[in-house]
């Protein structure tokens, strides 16, 4: 039945795919393109748009490293009728907001700029004439973003990730938080393991606690061995997770959290009908060994890569 499933799920999206165009963005009122100058052949700034927050409008400069709570879930681009309040709901305080399938109509962005978020979303296409793709909202603003795409090879849908960093209270080194929406639909795994390995030399130079979350689309076995590889590359743990709400194909969970110099305090996944992804949370604290070592390298953040 899911194999049936899947393959219904393509040929629907291969009529889609006729139908949606990634032209170039028309930015909406009140935000703004992130401005040029940090692009590389690893990460740019090309398709990324921000919230029309300033420094003013945040009520927090960092991230408070005794707890930094978080919330991932892939959102259907709000297409179910009760998404709305669940995304209320569960993203509510939270400092955090990793999202998927992010359509930016007046809807979520009216919900994000009520709790004064900044938000950076990485367009992917164009979905009913909105920017669609990975998004990053958080209760501080980030010191810098960047993105990267990568084309289904069979459907031609983009992909995108995202690459925030947020400064945390007296600590140095900044938390790299990467949002990735895996792509799909594909006969091997060749240009999967392409776009996984571009997210690796974004991430491999950073010194400080990391965050890499998102919806991976990893239904097989050797995806997941793919993205396994990615976390011990950069020395990432993954959640211990205690049910399994998460959503899977072929039996396989298509949600992941990793992290790293992160102690994870709790963390749960939700059951919903909102999304055909299931949210989940965590809370983390940062480890002592950078609550105790707070010299900041000059590598931090690699100019070249983003």
């Amino acid at each position: 039945m899911r194999l049936i499933s899947y393959f219904s799920g393509l040929l629907a999206l291969l009529i889609l795919a006729g139908s949606v165009a990634a032209a170039r963005q028309t930015v909406p009122d009140g935000d703004r393109v992130v401005q040029a100058g940090l692009d590389s052949d690893y990460c740019t700034v090309e398709r990324l748009v921000s919230s029309g927050l300033d420094d003013t409008d945040q009520h927090d400069s960092s991230l408070n490293p005794e707890r930094i709570s978080m919330l991932n879930w892939n959102i259907y681009k709000g297409q179910r009728d009760n998404w709305a309040t669940d995304f209320k709901r569960y993203s509510y305080r939270h400092d955090l907001v990793i999202i998927q399938e992010a359509h930016l109509d007046d809807d979520l962005k009216s919900m994000l700029d009520g709790e004064h978020r900044h938000w950076t979303l990485n367009n992917a296409f164009h979905y009913k004439d909105r920017a669609t793709g990975v998004m990053t909202a958080a209760r501080v603003k980030p010191t810098r973003s960047c993105g990267q795409r990568t084309v289904e090879p069979l459907i031609r849908f983009p992909k995108t990730s995202l690459i925030n960093y947020y400064p945390i209270d007296g600590i140095k080194q900044q938390l790299l938080v990467a949002n990735i929406h895996g792509i799909n639909f594909t006969l091997g795994v060749g240009v999967y393991n392409q776009q996984i390995d571009k997210l690796y030399e974004v991430m491999k130079n950073h010194q400080g606690p990391i965050i890499l979350a998102g919806d991976f689309n990893t239904w097989s076995d050797e995806r997941m061995r793919i993205v396994e590889r990615l976390a011990r590359r950069l020395s990432l743990s993954s959640l211990d997770y205690t049910n399994h709400n998460r959503t899977s194909v072929f039996g396989n969970a298509l949600d992941h959290v990793f992290y790293r110099g992160l102690d994870p305090i709790e963390h749960d996944t939700w059951h919903v009908t909102s999304s055909d992804h299931n949210p989940t949370r965590v809370s983390f604290k940062v480890k002592d060994s950078f609550l105790l070592y707070t010299d900041f390298a000059a590598s931090e953040i690699d100019e070249n890569n983003c």
